[in-house]
């Protein structure tokens, strides 16, 4: 059934009749329809779309700037929430945690750390409003025995340790204690008589200090020491000279009775022996405990010297107003002047925290800048709720419970950094549709190589296939006619016999390269193709890829010279695969020269491996030809190379087997001048690793 023209290709006829015939108005109305159909599918495909993404991108653009003041008003109310629900969170961690301590039997009072980075101390007052842990107020503290420092007698004393006699020292001290009278008087001095007794190597010394510590323990001397500490630590001194190992149980003994007893608020004393003690046994094998006690002793050193700071703060904050007693484990915030306060009632105590105020705000103030950044449209910041707020504020939040005293407060940075906002949002728009129309010009014009590649590649394997045609066809034909000879009996002599075996087995053996290259290119296509890497003689493995080479057709004629050291280092290397190669070089070598040429096949020791190198004076290769010279399929463009066969498959299986061997393929050449291989092997795989894979273009 005869095709009817359509009413595109009607109407170009009728408009092209009259410059050229009817045939020919036939021929280029078909030809333009074609044309037309596909401008009209690109159009539809490519060209509207584009059209369409960019008017609704400009028009989006208005409504976009539209709602910057919008979207710069919920970015602070955003920013006030979700800062405020951190703050919120982090304090809620802390009561949770405070009250896990509690209904676990664990004591909030250590482990500060683990409670809040920010905590300073904790404290605990009994039902009565009495300080009982970790610190205790001691009213002996404040009158001391300091009378006895006036003593004469004690003055002498002094004198004459100082001197060296420790005899008239100690009945000095003992005639200054009688002098006073007291018994805290009595208990330092007779503490410092058993101390020299003891010094002097008398053995009555440390029971005197025994005795100190069981008679004058809970006195204290006028430094503020409890009697029984000292002469506890200083017996446990000398006994550590004479008896190590009874001298560190000692010392242990009374730094675990000192951190699990509450100190004196207001006072060092215990602190001082602690610290004393845990250095004493820094140096004995108790080391490593005494350097898990000095980190407990200095964490309630620090609570001690805050607890102290903040004394006077603490009693307006527990006499203050407001319910003190509150349903157990409820706790209740108050700000302070230099801490935030957290108080609750817990089995018949009440227990008060203690936090970093300073820290904490200005923490608070980092995080506020941090979550606005510098170059934001907002800015966020803390503020007393003294402060006069901006009336360009967006967005004002008050830090209550927790701090009631402060406030995030959240404005735009300014009004040029809207404009600005507003104008990035503007070019960016402008960019995305840009960047979108450029890439569907890059895609058409992406695809219209793509297409033009195919095409190559097409043609390309179609010259392929005449190239396989014409090179079988050109050995088969020889052994054909030579056998034909043979069988008919048309050679005369027995050289002609022995000639035209010859030629039967070269081209067999050019027929045998030829399905080689053709097959092995098929299984590297596959990705099918391994080579067992061994280390041998690369030399031998040269040689046999010569005399395999040096009687075919291409090469008898040719000047074949070959250097090639024999102290090469063994390679790993598949000996099949590196002959092959030397023999598609070699090959080509003689193809692409004139006759009688010269071909040279030399080897050498580089930097990190061997390099064998086949070189000729043909014919060369052109510059542009010498990217693509390795890819499946390739002939030269050049009008002389093309007159010669090939298949455009060896350089490319070349090339495969030298990557699959670790190493590399390079050439140089210049056009008239001739051409120079390398093949380059790096030091191989042990033996017996297969290598290969799919061929890579």
């Amino acid at each position: 059934m005869p095709r009817t023209s359509s009413f595109v290709q009607r109407a170009l006829r009728r408009l092209l009749a009259g410059k050229g015939g009817e045939v020919r108005a036939l021929e280029q109305a078909i030809h333009l329809e074609g044309v037309l159909r596909f401008i009209g599918l690109f159009g539809m495909t490519m060209v509207l779309p584009a059209i369409l993404l960019a008017y609704f991108g400009v028009a989006s653009i208005e409504v976009e700037e539209q709602g910057v003041l919008a979207e710069v008003d919920a970015e602070a109310r955003d920013t006030a929430n979700s800062f405020w629900a951190a703050l919120d969170r982090r304090f809620t961690n802390f009561e949770a945690r405070v009250h896990d301590r509690l209904e676990s039997g664990r004591s909030p009072l250590e482990g500060r750390g683990e409670l809040d980075p920010y905590l300073l101390f904790a404290l605990r007052f009994s039902e009565e409003g009495e300080l009982v842990a970790p610190f205790v107020l001691d009213p002996t503290v404040a009158s001391p025995a300091v009378q006895l420092l006036f003593e004469p007698a004690y003055q002498s004393a002094v004198a004459a340790e100082d001197a060296g006699d420790l005899a008239a020292a100690a009945r000095l001290y003992a005639e200054a204690g009688r002098a006073v009278g007291t018994p805290a008087a009595l208990g330092r001095a007779r503490f410092d008589r058993a101390r020299l007794l003891a010094a002097g190597g008398n053995p009555q010394g440390l029971l005197d200090l025994q005795a100190v510590a069981d008679e004058f323990g809970p006195l204290r001397d006028p430094w503020g020491m409890r009697l029984g500490d000292l002469a506890r630590l200083r017996r446990a001194e000398l006994l550590l000279q004479r008896d190590p190992e009874a001298g560190a149980l000692a010392l242990r003994g009374l730094v675990e009775e000192l951190l699990s007893t509450p100190w004196v608020l207001h006072e060092g004393a215990e602190s001082a022996i602690t610290t004393r003690a845990i250095s004493t046994l820094e140096s004995t094998p108790q080391r490593e405990w005494a350097s898990g006690a000095r980190a407990r002793a200095s964490e309630r050193h620090a609570m001690l010297f805050w607890a102290t700071e903040l004394w006077t703060e603490l009693t307006a904050q527990v006499n203050g107003p407001g319910p003190l007693r509150t349903s157990p484990g409820s706790l209740q915030w108050r700000q302070g002047e230099r801490a935030l306060w957290v108080t609750t009632w817990w089995d018949n105590s009440y227990l008060v925290f203690a936090l970093d105020l300073e820290a904490i705000v200005g923490g608070l103030k980092a995080e506020a800048r941090a979550n606005t950044g510098a170059k934001g449209t907002i800015h966020a910041w803390v503020a007393p709720r003294t402060e006069a707020v901006p009336p360009s504020a967006l967005a004002v939040k008050n830090l209550s419970p927790y701090l009631g005293d402060w406030s995030l407060v959240v404005a735009p940075r300014d009004i040029d950094a809207l404009r600005a906002a507003s104008a990035a949002r503007r070019n960016e728009r402008v960019a995305v549709i840009g960047i979108a129309l450029s890439m569907i010009v890059l895609g058409a014009v992406l695809t219209i190589r793509l297409i033009k590649r195919e095409l190559d590649v097409a043609r390309m394997k179609t010259d392929f296939a005449a190239s396989v045609s014409h090179e079988l066809r050109s050995p088969i034909t020889q052994i054909r006619l030579k056998g034909e000879s043979l069988l008919l009996g048309l050679t005369d002599t027995d050289e002609e016999r022995e000639m035209a075996y010859q030629d039967i087995v070269r081209e067999s053996e050019r027929l045998s390269r030829l399905v080689d290259n053709v097959l092995d290119f098929s299984a590297i296509e596959r990705g099918a193709k391994r080579y067992t890497l061994r280390p041998g003689d690369l030399v031998e493995t040269v040689y046999r890829a010569i005399d395999s080479i040096s009687s075919a057709q291409e090469v008898i004629d040719k000047e074949l010279d070959v250097d090639l050291p024999p102290d090469l280092p063994e390679v790993a290397h598949d000996a099949d695969a590196v002959a092959q190669c030397v023999i598609n070089l070699v090959s080509n070598a003689a193809k692409y020269s004139s006759p009688g040429g010269w071909i040279g096949v030399r080897g050498r020791v580089v930097e990190g491996g061997v390099e064998i190198t086949v070189s000729d004076k043909g014919i060369g290769i052109a510059a542009h030809d010498l990217k693509q010279l390795f890819e499946p399929f390739f002939r030269s463009r050049d009008a002389l190379a093309r007159r010669r066969k090939g298949t455009g498959i060896g350089l490319t299986i070349t090339r495969y087997i030298m990557v699959a061997h670790g190493g590399d393929v390079f050439v140089q050449s210049k056009p008239g001048q001739g051409s120079t291989f390398t093949l380059r092997f790096p030091p191989g795989p042990p033996e017996g690793i297969d290598s290969g894979g799919p061929l890579k273009e």
